[in-house]
């Protein structure tokens, strides 16, 4: 082979690899920034979304983040790092169904323990920033307005909680229990919390939230930053998220807010979906769920 011919061979092979390269970066960027693809593992959306739906989420819809973390792609080996969220088209509102963030950092006191901060979850934003929350016997009211189950949610009424009963894993304490809860404001950008006994572990969840250092001070204050305070001004707009599967849902009932900070996108469509009960991968192939694809999710 001539030397002429053995450079052609190389500047093809190095233009092969550049555009494997550019590929390999778009997907990336368009993968961190608009569009990404998520697994559903748990039944805390059924019927909506299934175990086994595999979601794409629009990243887009409430403003584009620039990466928060740096590492292996599709691995958990990496560091976080600050990042940047340009202006959204709308903000998450009471019936979407949003991707997100759980709040690991600083989780309630009363919660049996983090969940795997690794993954993203998918719940159904109830109530947003200035707005009201209450459970009835399994029915939802924001601001007085009955929030209707969604077509394909799950709520028996079969299995219901007295009204009187004060279940311990709730959040917060002392607010009542999985079926009748609240009435729970949750915090808007600006709101002034003025502490109370009654209100000290929403004030220390949105709080720590928010990244500040918080502990108990004397009665009726807490510690802020190394501070006493009375009050505190939120820095943020808070969610309130639950699942579809009302009875049988890990959520802002049981481990508090989700902050601004932490939302990540919409829930917009099932692109695959099949029984994740077989544990052999040639055999799920045989089990797929034609009828879940390309399904839009309400």
């Amino acid at each position: 082979m001539s030397k002429k011919e053995q450079q052609a061979r190389r500047s093809k092979g190095g233009s092969a690899f550049r555009g494997l390269l550019h590929i390999i970066v778009s997907v990336l960027i368009l993968r961190a920034t608009v569009i990404e693809a998520y697994n559903v593992p748990t039944g805390s959306m059924e019927t909506t979304i299934r175990i086994g739906d595999f979601i794409l989420g629009n990243k887009f819809i409430y403003g584009i983040r620039t990466p928060d973390w740096i590492g292996v792609p599709w691995t958990n080996y990496g560091f976080s790092v600050p990042y940047y969220r340009l202006p959204g088209f709308e903000d998450p509102k009471t019936g979407d169904v949003v991707i997100f963030r759980y709040p690991n950092d600083h989780w309630p006191a009363n919660q049996i323990g983090p969940l795997d901060p690794s993954l993203n979850y998918i719940k159904r934003c109830i109530a947003g920033p200035g707005q009201t929350l209450e459970i009835r016997e399994k029915d939802v009211f924001v601001d007085g307005i009955q929030f209707p189950l969604p077509e394909h949610g799950r709520a028996s009424k079969l299995n219901l909680y007295d009204d009187e009963y004060q279940e311990r894993m709730i959040f917060p304490r002392g607010i009542g229990n999985r079926d009748n809860f609240g009435p729970l404001k949750i915090p808007a950008a600006g709101d002034t919390l003025l502490f109370s006994r009654d209100n000290l572990d929403h004030a220390v969840n949105v709080i720590s939230l928010e990244g500040h250092e918080v502990s108990p001070g004397v009665e009726g204050q807490l510690t802020i930053d190394g501070n006493s305070a009375n009050n505190y001004i939120c820095e943020q707009n808070h969610y309130f998220m639950m699942g579809d599967n009302r009875d049988n849902s890990h959520d802002s009932r049981y481990w508090g807010l989700v902050p601004e900070s932490n939302i990540i996108g919409e829930a917009i469509l099932t692109y695959l979906s099949w029984e994740q009960t077989e544990p052999n991968l040639l055999r799920r192939l045989f089990k797929l769920r034609p009828g879940r694809m390309f399904h839009l999710i309400e």
